[in-house]
C-alpha cells in the first residue's frame, strides 16, 4: 500500500501544478479601469453606440480568456481599450455640439457689441475732431493784439520771427493744396505771404499780419483734411506710418504738416546724391508708393540766407530720386535759412541748419 500512496500523492502535487489559473493580461486590468472610470460612464449615456461597440470586445476578451485563449484575450482586450477612448471622444464631440448654438449666440452678441462700441469711438473721435476746429476759430476769431513799434534790436528779432512764420505758412498751405488741389482758398493765402515777405526789407517787421496769415494756412490744412477724417475717423493711419517709418530706423517725428524724416549730407562735392542717401531716398520713395494717401512735401532747408539756385537745384535732384523709387505725388520747395534747428551764430550751427525735409503729408487728423 505505501508506493501506492505515494504514487497517488505524486499524481496529486503534479495535477495542483498542471491546473494553476493563468494569470490575467495586464491590458485586461486597465480595461476595467478604464470601464470604471467617470469619462466613459458619461460615455456610455451620450455615446451608447461607441460604448456598445467597447463592451462586446470586452465580453468577447472574457470569453477568450475563460477558454485559455490569452493571446485573442490580449488583442480583444486592447481594442476594447481603444473603443472606450473612441467612446469618450464621440461623447466630449456630442457636448461640443450641443453647446455649439449657445457659443455662438454668445460670440455673435459680443460681435454686435464691439460694433457699437466702434460706432461710439468714432462719433467721439468725430465730435472731438469738431469741438477742436471750432476752438481753433474762436481762438482766430479773437482780434490779435497790435505790436507797437520797438528798438532797432526788438525789430530785427521781430523780422526774424516773421520769415520763419511767412515760411511754415507757406509750407502749411502747399501742404494743403497738395491734398487738395483745387482749394481756392490757398492761393489767397500765398499770395499774402508773398506780399508781407517783401515787407521785410524795411522796419517795422508785419508780425501780427504774419501770425494771422499761418493761422489760415493752418485752417486750411485742417479743412482740406476734414473729408478724410468724417470719413473714417478711427482709422489711425498717420500713426501706422510714423510706426512703419520708425521701424526703418529713419527717425520720424510729427508736426502740423504730418509726419517728416530730417535727412542731412545728401550730396557729395560733385552735388550728386550719396550712396546712402540714395538708399534711403529709395526706401522712402517705397513707402510713398505703399501709402498714396500721403503726398511728399519735400524741403531743403539752407545754412544761411535765403534760398539759392543751388538749394533749387538739390530740391529738384531729390524730388526726381523719390518719383523713380514709386512715389506718385511729389512736391518741393527751398525755404532758404528762415527755418533753423540751432541759432546761426553757435559753432556747427550750418552742419545742423543744412538739411532737406521729406514731408509725408497727413490725409487726415486721425
Amino acid at each position: 500500500m505505501k508506493p501506492f500512496l505515494r504514487f497517488a500523492s505524486s499524481l496529486c502535487v503534479l495535477g495542483a501544478g498542471a491546473c494553476a489559473p493563468t494569470p490575467r493580461p495586464e491590458i485586461m486590468r486597465e480595461v476595467e479601469s478604464a470601464r470604471a472610470s467617470a469619462a466613459v460612464q458619461e460615455a456610455a449615456k451620450t455615446a451608447p453606440q461607441a460604448y456598445a461597440d467597447a463592451e462586446l470586445r470586452r465580453v468577447h476578451a472574457e470569453e477568450a480568456f475563460r477558454n485559455d485563449n490569452v493571446v485573442s484575450a490580449q488583442i480583444l482586450s486592447e481594442q476594447a481599450l481603444a473603443a472606450y477612448t473612441r467612446a469618450t471622444v464621440q461623447a466630449r464631440l456630442a457636448r461640443a455640439r450641443a453647446s455649439l448654438p449657445d457659443e455662438q449666440a454668445r460670440a455673435s452678441k459680443a460681435r454686435a457689441q464691439q460694433t457699437e462700441l466702434d460706432a461710439q469711438q468714432q462719433r467721439f473721435l468725430l465730435e472731438a475732431e469738431t469741438l477742436e476746429t471750432r476752438l481753433k476759430v474762436a481762438r482766430d476769431a479773437e482780434p490779435l493784439p497790435v505790436s507797437a513799434p520797438a528798438s532797432a534790436e526788438r525789430e530785427a528779432a521781430r523780422a526774424a520771427a516773421v520769415k520763419a512764420l511767412l515760411t511754415q505758412a507757406k509750407l502749411l498751405c502747399l501742404s494743403a493744396r497738395l491734398l487738395e488741389p483745387n482749394r481756392e482758398s490757398v492761393s489767397p493765402l500765398l499770395a499774402k505771404v508773398s506780399d508781407l515777405s517783401g515787407k521785410l526789407a524795411a522796419p517795422p517787421a508785419p508780425i501780427d499780419d504774419a501770425v494771422a496769415v499761418r493761422s489760415g494756412c493752418l485752417k486750411e490744412l485742417t479743412l482740406a483734411r476734414r473729408p478724410a477724417t468724417q470719413k473714417n475717423p478711427a482709422a489711425g493711419v498717420t500713426d501706422a506710418l510714423l510706426a512703419e517709418l520708425s521701424a526703418s530706423n529713419l527717425l520720424p517725428f510729427r508736426d502740423d504738416r504730418g509726419v517728416v524724416i530730417t535727412m542731412r549730407a545728401l550730396f557729395d562735392s560733385r552735388d550728386q546724391l550719396n550712396v546712402v542717401a540714395s538708399t534711403e531716398l529709395d526706401t522712402l520713395g517705397k513707402v510713398a508708393k505703399a501709402h498714396p494717401q500721403f503726398p511728399l512735401l519735400l524741403v531743403v532747408h539752407g545754412a544761411k540766407g535765403n534760398a539759392s539756385t543751388r538749394d533749387a537745384a538739390q530740391a529738384a535732384a531729390v524730388a526726381e530720386a523719390l518719383r523713380k523709387s514709386g512715389a506718385p505725388n511729389v512736391s518741393a520747395e527751398a525755404a532758404g535759412a528762415a527755418l533753423p534747428v540751432l541759432d546761426p551764430a553757435r559753432p556747427g550751427a550750418s552742419e545742423r541748419n543744412a538739411r532737406v525735409e521729406v514731408v509725408f503729408v497727413a490725409p487726415s487728423s486721425s
